[in-house]
C-alpha cells in the first residue's frame, strides 16, 4: 500500500472493496488533518482545500472522522475563515462512494457553522441530495457550487470525467442549483481538443448551460497524465495522434495561444447565450492558463 500517497500518515481502519465497483480499493482511515494548504500552488485560486475522499488511480481513500477533524481545525483561533475548495484537486467529492458513506453533510455543516466560505466543485448529479442543506447554509456563509461539464457526447464525456454523471444529469443538476438560488458555475472540463472544441460543440454546450441557468462559465483544457490517453487516443481516434503530438510537444499542457484562440472564439459565444455577467474584474468567460513555461502566458483564471 505505499504506492497510495498518505496512507502511511493516516490510521488504516480497513481496507475493501465494494461489490457496486469492484473494480476499486477502498481504504477506509482516520485521517490527522483535513484542510490543506495550497498556496504554493499557482494554478488554484483557494488558500485551502479539503477532501474528505482521494482517488489516486484504482484506490480510494475514504477520511472516515472528516468532519470531526475539520471541526476542530476550523475552531482553532488562528482559522481566519479562508475559503475552502472542496473537489477542486480533481478526486470528486461527490464521486463513486458518497453515497455510501455520506461524509459531505458533515463537511458542509462544520463549515458552514465556522463561518467558513466554500466552494464546491463536482461533476456528480450526487450533490442534488445536498439541496437542502446547501440552500440552508448559503443563508450563512458565501456558497460556490461548481459543476464540471466536459461536453454533451455521452461517450467522450464518459472519457474526459469517468467518476461523474452523463451530460444530461450535469445540466439537470445545473438547472436544480440555479432553481434553488445558487447560482452555479460551470467548468468546460476538461475540454478535449480536436474532440469537444469546435465552434458549434461550445455553442450548443453553452445554449443548453444557459437555458440550464448557469451563472458563470469558465473552461480548463486537458492536462495530459499517464492514465492511457494519448493510446485512446492512437485506438479510437489514430488521425489525431500526430497533432495531439505536435500539440502538446514533449508537456502535459496545451501552449498559451491555444488558450488564447480557444478565448477568442468563446466569447462571442458567450455574449451571445447571455453568459455575460462577471465577478470582480474576472472575466464571464475564464480559460484556465498552462503554468508552463513562464508566468507571461498567464490568462485569467477562474
Amino acid at each position: 500500500m505505499s504506492g497510495l500517497p498518505g496512507l502511511v500518515a493516516d490510521d488504516l481502519v480497513r481496507t475493501l472493496r465494494i461489490p457496486e465497483v469492484p473494480r476499486l480499493t477502498v481504504h477506509e482511515v482516520l485521517a490527522p488533518t483535513m484542510l490543506r494548504s495550497v498556496t504554493g500552488d499557482r494554478r488554484h485560486t483557494y488558500e485551502y482545500a479539503v477532501d474528505p475522499m482521494v482517488r489516486d488511480g484504482d484506490d480510494v481513500r475514504v477520511m472516515l472522522n472528516a468532519a470531526a477533524v475539520l471541526r476542530r481545525e476550523v475552531r482553532r483561533r488562528s482559522w481566519h475563515r479562508s475559503t475552502v475548495a472542496i473537489g477542486a484537486s480533481g478526486s470528486d467529492p461527490y464521486g463513486s462512494f458518497e453515497d455510501r458513506y455520506r461524509l459531505m453533510p458533515g463537511v458542509i455543516s462544520t463549515l458552514a457553522e465556522s463561518q467558513t466560505p466554500f466552494a464546491l466543485h463536482t461533476g456528480s448529479d450526487l450533490v442534488v441530495r445536498d439541496l437542502s442543506l446547501l440552500r440552508v447554509v448559503r443563508h450563512a456563509v458565501p456558497v460556490t457550487v461548481v459543476v464540471a461539464v466536459p461536453c454533451l457526447d455521452v461517450d467522450l464525456c464518459r472519457r474526459a470525467d469517468p467518476q461523474g454523471s452523463s451530460p444530461t444529469a450535469r445540466i439537470e443538476t445545473v438547472r436544480r442549483l440555479a432553481e434553488a438560488g445558487l447560482a452555479p458555475h460551470v467548468q468546460i472540463a476538461p475540454l478535449l481538443p480536436l474532440l469537444t472544441d469546435s465552434t458549434s460543440q461550445l455553442d450548443e454546450l453553452l445554449g443548453r448551460l444557459a437555458d440550464a441557468g448557469a451563472d458563470r462559465v469558465s473552461v480548463s483544457v486537458l492536462q495530459l497524465s499517464d492514465d492511457g490517453y494519448l493510446e485512446w487516443i492512437a485506438d479510437e481516434h489514430p488521425a489525431l495522434l500526430r497533432r495531439y503530438r505536435s500539440l502538446y510537444g514533449r508537456g502535459s499542457f496545451v501552449p498559451a495561444d491555444y488558450a488564447v484562440r480557444l478565448r477568442e472564439r468563446m466569447g462571442p459565444l458567450v455574449q451571445a447565450h447571455g453568459l455575460t455577467r462577471q465577478v470582480d474584474d474576472r472575466p464571464a468567460v475564464a480559460v484556465a492558463p498552462p503554468p508552463e513555461p513562464s508566468d507571461d502566458a498567464a490568462l485569467t483564471l477562474f
